[in-house]
């Protein structure tokens, strides 16, 4: 069952809830609801975005998903790639050793050839790219080219451009509470708006899977958003999928923040699963139990929805293109978003970090993980 449009305020019976969802108040977040749109443009900010190059057809479609999600007049894209002295499978054998390798010592001329190839591959591609975001209306001296040797790894190397250096050999782990209170340098949050990379294919350039990298970083970004691009996704819908926690809406904010266009549409989607999902053929609630619990799900939703539309508006999306749907009875909430995504023409798709239930083993929420995987011929945000 679906129910979208507009939805009726309501306060919503939160009290005894332990969940974290989102509270303005504690947020200390003031909304200043006389803000007009010429205001809201004059009030934007000029975006800075980091999209991480590999030398893969992938890698132009993320360029591509670029050049069509933000305004060209007030965006700076840094194109930046990391380039590997020696090919990948060589690294295993350790800094040093292929000059000492009695096998490998005829085979350092051929690497040098190699590396000089590839340099010159890489300088074609990024050229590329470079054009591609031109012809979009890019200004060419707002698109830059990075490219620099491997220092610790790629997925590192790439982190410490992002704005947040992490020592060799050391993990983020965040308990829930440390994921909460985390404070990242000032410079971590303003280096970057947001980081761009494509979700798989093979490198042609130097043979590097920029899916596993894309995963690794994912993981490590709590700092910045990340949007992962697979296929060629369209850029005039996106939609939000929304549980009412701090971090989705966060992720609202961040669409508002770097998305919005007057032509551009999006929805908030909202999914209730049913009472009996891990109940398999034996039915416990009964359907008079599932409508009840259903329709307090909605009540207590509906006033979040209200706000997420609402910063959807106040940040530059056009009314009349703004939605908000809940669906219920689905079984998978990264299911139900995927598939409203797929049959609404819905490229991007944008979740947050974490949602209501944060489990401390866990860098993302286990919805977000599984529409990240899922989704593989759409760009997905985590926030």
């Amino acid at each position: 069952m679906i129910y979208s449009g507009s939805l009726n305020k309501s306060s919503g019976n939160l009290a005894g809830d332990k969940r974290i969802l989102y509270n303005p108040e504690r947020l200390n977040i003031n909304r200043d609801t006389n803000t007009n749109r010429g205001d809201i443009e004059m009030k934007k900010k000029n975006l800075r975005i980091l999209a991480a190059m590999d030398g893969s057809d992938q890698a132009l479609n993320a360029v591509r998903y670029i050049s069509g999600v933000f305004p060209p007049e007030r965006t700076e894209v840094v194109l930046f790639h990391v380039n590997p002295d020696v090919p990948e499978s060589f690294l295993d054998l350790g800094k040093g050793d292929l000059g000492k390798d009695a096998v490998l010592h005829s085979t350092v001329e051929n690497i040098s050839s190699w590396s000089t190839h590839l340099k010159k591959e890489i300088d074609k591609f990024m050229e590329r790219a470079h054009t591609i975001l031109v012809e979009a209306n890019f200004p060419p001296d707002t698109v830059k080219i990075k490219v620099q040797s491997r220092k610790v790894g790629i997925a590192r190397d790439i982190l410490k451009e992002s704005g947040i250096d992490i020592a060799e050999g050391r993990e983020i782990l965040l308990t829930e509470s440390q994921y909460s209170q985390v404070v990242l340098p000032k410079e971590a949050n303003e280096k970057y708006d947001a980081l761009v990379i494509g979700r798989t294919g093979m490198s042609k350039v130097h043979l590097v899977h920029m899916g596993s990298i894309a995963n690794k970083l994912v993981g490590k970004t709590p700092h910045i958003p990340i949007a992962v691009v697979g296929g060629h996704p369209e850029t005039g819908k996106v939609i939000i999928g929304f549980d009412g926690s701090e971090d989705a809406m966060r992720a609202v904010d961040c669409v508002g923040k770097l998305m919005s266009s007057p032509q551009r549409e999006a929805m908030v989607c909202h999914v209730i699963r049913p009472l009996n999902i891990h109940m398999g053929i034996k039915r416990i609630f009964q359907p008079g139990e599932e409508t009840r619990w259903a329709e307090s799900k909605e009540k207590e939703i509906e006033p979040l929805l209200n706000e997420a539309t609402k910063r959807l508006i106040d940040g530059g999306f056009s009314p009349d293109r703004v939605h908000k749907e809940i669906q219920t009875g689905k079984k998978s909430r990264a299911k139900g978003i995927i598939t409203r995504a797929a049959t609404g023409g819905y490229g991007t798709i944008a979740m947050g970090r974490q949602g209501l239930t944060k489990v401390e083993e866990f860098y993302i929420g286990r919805v977000s993980t599984k529409v990240l995987h899922m989704a593989k011929k759409m760009a997905v945000w985590i926030v």
